[in-house]
This record gives C-alpha cells, structure tokens and sequence, in this order.
C-alpha cells in the first residue's frame, strides 16, 4: 500500500484535451467512395437526425447570448465588482415566449461567483432581457460549479506552492484535474471558494500531487503526496 504525506500550510499553466486524429484502417479492405459513418451497401431511406451546420450555429448563438448577459449583468449591479467568475445561465421558462405573462418574471438567470465578497451572485432577467432581481449568498450556502478559468488558477497557485516546497520537479510535466472543494466531514460547502487540484502522469493515472486551494484569499490550505 503507497505511503501519504499531508502537509497543511498557511500561504502555470490552463490545459485542454485535444482530440486525437484517428489513422487510416489497415484492415485490408477498400473505403473509397463509402460514405461516413459506414452504411450497408444498397441501404435505402435513410434519415440524417443530425446537422452539424445547425448544431455549430446553435452553439454560436448560445455563446453569444451567455456573453451578452453577461455584460448585461456586469453593467447594472454593483455585486459584480472586482474579481468574479461567470458561472452559466439557467434557463428558468421558454426565454422565446415574450408575451405580457412573462414580462418582469425570471426566465434566464446569469450565475456569478464573486472572489473579493466571496458570495454567489445571481442575476434574474425577465423574456426582454432586462434585470429583474439580484440574489446573493454566502459561499458557506451555495457555490456553482467552478469554471476552467479557476481551474487554471488554482493550478498556478498549486504549482509556485510545490515549486518552494522543492518538489519542482515532481510536478513538472503532470497534468492537473480541478474539482471544487466540500469539507471533509459532513456535506457542506467550505466558507471560501476552494478547489481540489490533482496532478497525475496521464489520464488514466493515479494523483501524485494534491492541493486544497483557496481561491478566495489566494493560498493553498493543505497539500498531499502520494510516496512512490
């Protein structure tokens, strides 16, 4: 069974997974002129239930609304100034359906996490877009869930903090998975934004490195090394 050592102390880089190119078959047989994906030769009414055109559109069109709320919602509250996350949107009703029943009711909500007054903000738009409420809680009550860019600064933060520790070179090249942060006992949120950092070899591989890092007062709360 490995030793651990945990270490609580008091105090570069984002990724992403690429998809691999997937080479030629060597089974033998000749593709030319086959569609993809394979189909039997002579099959007959077939039906296209996908659209690859109308998915990457809808996928412009979403991004574009969940960065114009955004704007939206940065703009008309004083709760998002200083250091924050955009979390998502949540549609709440048919945001299309714009009739007088719907005009000062919540259908789209923008979820913030603000770092500086270390709250959850969350701010209501009605079916024309405009601010109706803004909620705040606590971080010990509610947090959502993190995003890549915290992911990616908890990852520096972690890794300066190894790097004094003299472990530069156990982490060098391992790649890092962030999760966020519940305490230890009993199902809760932490006090702070904290997120769980882990490093391993590959994919498939076992955590070398850990750190609990708190985003909020930007320090690493406890650190874990799983002893080869």
């Amino acid at each position: 069974m490995a030793a651990v050592l945990v270490v609580w102390g008091n105090q570069d880089l984002p990724w992403t997974d690429s998809a691999q190119a997937i080479p030629p078959s060597n089974d033998g047989h000749a593709h030319e002129g086959l569609t993809w994906p394979p189909q039997p030769r002579g099959i007959t009414d077939i039906v296209v239930h996908s659209n690859p055109h109308e998915e990457e559109q809808d996928r412009t069109i979403k991004k574009a609304r969940k960065e114009r709320l955004e704007q939206k919602a940065t703009r008309g509250t004083n709760a998002l100034k200083g250091r924050f996350a955009h979390a998502a949107v949540i549609d709440k009703e048919d945001k299309d359906d714009k009739n007088d029943k719907n005009r000062g009711t919540v259908v789209s909500e923008a979820v913030f996490f603000n770092h500086d007054t270390n709250t959850t903000v969350e701010v209501g738009f009605d079916a024309d877009e405009k601010i109706v409420e803004v909620n705040t809680r606590a971080a010990k009550d509610y947090q959502p869930e993190i995003t890549e860019e915290e992911i990616a600064e908890a990852e520096k933060l972690a890794r300066k903090y190894f790097a004094r520790q003299g472990s530069k070179k156990k982490i060098a090249g391992l790649k890092p998975y962030g999760i966020l942060a519940y305490k230890p006992e009993g199902n809760g949120f932490y006090d702070t934004r904290v997120i769980y950092v882990s490093f391993h070899k590959h994919d498939d591989a076992p955590p070398q490195l850990m750190a609990w890092v708190d985003l909020t007062n930007q320090r690493v709360l406890q650190v874990r090394e799983e002893l080869q």
